[in-house]
Order: structure tokens, then sequence, then C-alpha cells
């Protein structure tokens, strides 16, 4: 990482993001909906941590997290793509920011 700054807005932002979903994913499972984001928010927050802490695991936390939206989605849609893209564009995207040379150099 040498002198370079974690990237710590990034780690708050998915941190706060991380935990919205949990909150919203407990008030949909008491409804008698599935824990789809409660267990993805809980990643996304265990990401946002470690990254802010300038952590290389919160880029590979975010990668696990990743793979499970994309499995999650596709077990409940299948190939339907008008409905899978919507689910996991915007994940793959952050994840591909997060892997990318600006954020990981900065991690250790």
């Amino acid at each position: 990482m040498g002198n370079m700054k974690p990237p710590r807005t990034l780690g708050v932002l998915l941190a706060i993001l991380g935990i919205g979903m949990i909150a919203g994913g407990f008030k949909l499972v008491m409804m008698g909906d599935n824990a789809y984001f409660v267990f993805v928010g809980a990643g996304v927050v265990l990401s946002g941590v470690f990254i802010s802490l300038g952590k290389l695991l919160g880029a590979y936390v975010y990668g696990a997290t990743l793979a499970l939206v994309v499995v999650w989605s596709y077990l409940e849609v299948g190939i339907n793509w008008e409905e899978l893209l919507p689910r996991i564009v915007v994940p793959i995207l952050v994840g591909i920011y997060i892997f990318s040379g600006n954020v990981r150099a900065r991690l250790a």
C-alpha cells in the first residue's frame, strides 16, 4: 500500500448501504420473505469495514458477497435476462471498481 491512503469513503459508503440492506432485510423476513438482503447486507458491511481499514480482505469479502448475489439471483429467476440483469449489474460494477487498480492498489 505504501503511502497511499485506504479508500475510506468507499468503505464507509458500503457499510452504510449494507446496514440499510440488513434493516430492510429484517423487515422482509418478518413479512415471510427470505433472508437474501440480510446475508448480502452483512457481506457488504463487512467488506466496507475492511476496505475502510485498507485491508485487501474487504475486496475478497465483497467478491464472495457478489458470488452470493449472482447465484441467488440466478436461482430465483434463472436466465430471464429482464429479471436477472437488474439484480446483478450494479453489484458487478461495484465489484469491478473495487478490484480495479484504483482501489485494489490501496488495499494491503
